[in-house]
C-alpha cells in the first residue's frame, strides 16, 4: 500500500525537496504540503487520513526552554487518532531530542545532518511500527465489532453507488469499485478524504471533471457523474479491470509491442492537445488497457490549458511525478503539449530497455539529470529507436517533436513490422 504522507514547512523549497525525496521513494506516492499556518486548522479533520507526518519545527538547545517543537508536541498530544509524527528539528540537541521522544514524536530528526538514504530508513521504520500497531488494534476491535461493514453502510457513503472494494487511493483521494444505480454496471468511483476538502483539492475534481467533459474519445477516460456529497467530492468514471501499463510492464514486452504503445498514446495525446489541454501528468499509472490492448488515459487532475500561462509549480509544491518530470517542468516554466511528448519518450525508454532512463538516490537528483539530458545511449540492437527517441527526450523542447502528429508520421516511417498490435 502507498502511504498517505503530510508535509508540513513553512520552508516552500525544504517542503518541496521533502515531497519528491518522498515520491522517489514511493513512486506513486502524492504527499500533501502544508505550511504550520494550514496545518494547525485543519488538525481536527487529519486523523484516519494519513499514515505519517513530516513536521518541520524549531527546538531549544535546552529542554526546559520554550520552543516550537514542544509546543507542537503538547498540542498534538491532544488529538486522538493522528498518525506518526517524524520531526525535522532546525537547532535543539541531543536534549531536546530526548525530551521530545518522550513527550510522543515518533522520531527526531535533526535537519542540518538529513541525507536521503537516512530519511527514507527512518520512513520506512516509523511506517512499520505505525503498521504494527495499527494491526494489533484492529485485532482488537474485530473481537468486538461484527467483520466488515454492512452493503447498507457502504451505500450510504455516495449515495446512487455501492462501494464494492478500494482499488486506489492517494492522500486525497480513494478510488472505489462500485456499482451505479443509474448506469446499473460498475464504475470506479474517486471519492475526496476530509481532510482534502480544501478548496484547491475541489478544484482539482471539479478541473478534471470541466476537461474531461467535452472530450469525447476512445483512448480518453469517460465520466459519468460528479458531484459533492457531505464535504466529499467525487467522479464516477470508466473501470479498467485489465489494469495499467505500469501492471504490464512487469512482464516482457517487445520492441514492435512498445512502438505499438506509443503510437496509441501518441494518437491519444493527440486528441487531448487538439481539444486544447495537456495531461501535465503522464506515467505508466495514468495509461489504462482494455481487453483488445487499446490504451486509455485517465486522471487529468492536473490537466491545463495549452495557452494557459500557469507554470508547473504552486507554494511549496511541484506537480507530477520525477521520474517523468519535463526539463520545462523541473525548471517551473509555463509548460505547452511537448511536455507530454518528453514524458511519452521517458516511457518509450522504459519499455524498450526495462530500466528507466534516469534512477537516483533523491527527487532532485533525478530532475537534474532531465535539465542536463545525458540520459544512457540504447542497447547497439536497439539503436534504430532513437529515430523517436532523440526527438521526444530532446532536454530542449524546440529540439523535440512538435507535436503528437509529427511523431506519428515518424512512426510511419518504420518499417511495417514495428506497428503491430500491441500485447
Amino acid at each position: 500500500m502507498i502511504p498517505r504522507i503530510l508535509i508540513v514547512d513553512s520552508d516552500p523549497q525544504y517542503a518541496r525537496w521533502l515531497r519528491h525525496h518522498v515520491e522517489t521513494i514511493w513512486t506513486d506516492a502524492d504527499p500533501d504540503c502544508r505550511d504550520h499556518v494550514q496545518f494547525e486548522a485543519q488538525l481536527g479533520s487529519l486523523a484516519g487520513n494519513f499514515d505519517l507526518i513530516l513536521l518541520g519545527a524549531h527546538f531549544a538547545a535546552l529542554p526546559e526552554s520554550p520552543c516550537e517543537g514542544f509546543d507542537w508536541l503538547r498540542r498534538l498530544r491532544k488529538r486522538a487518532g493522528l498518525p506518526p509524527v517524524v520531526f525535522i528539528a532546525t537547532g535543539g540537541s541531543e536534549l531536546a531530542a530526548v525530551k521530545a521522544l518522550r513527550l510522543g514524536a515518533t522520531d527526531y530528526l535533526p535537519r542540518d545532518l538529513v541525507t536521503a538514504p537516512l530519511l527514507e530508513a527512518r520512513l520506512r521504520s516509523a511506517l512499520l511500527r505505525h503498521q504494527r500497531r495499527s494491526r494489533r488494534r484492529h485485532r482488537k476491535h474485530a473481537r468486538r465489532e461484527p467483520r466488515g461493514a454492512s452493503p447498507e453502510q457502504l451505500r450510504s457513503l455516495i449515495p446512487g453507488y455501492a462501494l464494492i472494494r478500494p482499488i486506489g487511493e492517494s492522500s486525497r483521494a480513494a478510488v472505489w469499485l462500485a456499482r451505479s444505480e443509474a448506469l446499473g454496471n460498475t464504475v470506479a468511483l474517486k471519492i475526496s478524504k476530509p481532510a482534502a476538502g480544501t478548496n484547491h483539492d475541489q478544484q482539482l475534481f471539479a478541473r478534471e471533471y470541466s476537461a474531461l467533459g467535452a472530450l469525447r474519445h476512445p483512448a480518453v477516460v469517460d465520466i459519468y457523474d460528479y458531484g459533492v456529497h457531505e464535504h466529499r467530492e467525487y467522479l464516477a468514471m470508466e473501470y479498467f479491470p485489465c489494469g495499467d501499463l505500469k501492471q504490464r510492464l512487469l512482464h516482457p514486452i517487445t520492441p514492435a509491442q512498445a512502438v505499438g504503445y506509443v503510437r496509441r498514446i501518441a494518437a491519444a495525446l493527440q486528441a487531448v492537445h487538439g481539444a486544447g489541454l495537456m495531461h501535465r501528468d503522464l506515467k505508466p499509472p495514468n495509461i489504462m488497457l482494455r481487453a483488445d490492448c487499446a490504451i486509455v488515459l485517465i486522471d487529468f487532475g492536473l490537466a491545463r490549458r495549452v495557452d494557459s500561462t500557469t507554470s508547473n509549480t504552486e507554494v511549496g509544491v511541484l506537480r507530477g511525478s520525477p521520474y517523468y518530470m519535463s526539463p520545462e517542468q523541473v525548471r517551473g516554466l509555463v509548460l505547452d503539449q511537448r511536455s507530454d511528448l518528453y514524458s511519452l519518450g521517458v516511457i518509450f525508454f522504459e519499455m524498450l530497455s526495462g530500466r528507466k532512463p534516469y534512477v537516483g538516490t533523491t527527487a532532485m537528483e533525478l530532475m537534474e539529470q532531465h535539465v542536463a539530458g545525458q540520459r544512457t545511449a540504447l542497447a547497439p540492437e536497439l539503436q534504430r529507436y532513437e529515430a523517436l527517441l532523440a526527438p521526444l527526450m530532446a532536454p530542449e523542447r524546440d529540439d523535440r517533436f512538435p507535436d503528437a502528429g509529427a511523431l506519428l508520421e515518424a512512426i510511419d516511417m518504420l518499417q511495417p513490422a514495428e506497428q503491430t498490435h500491441a500485447g
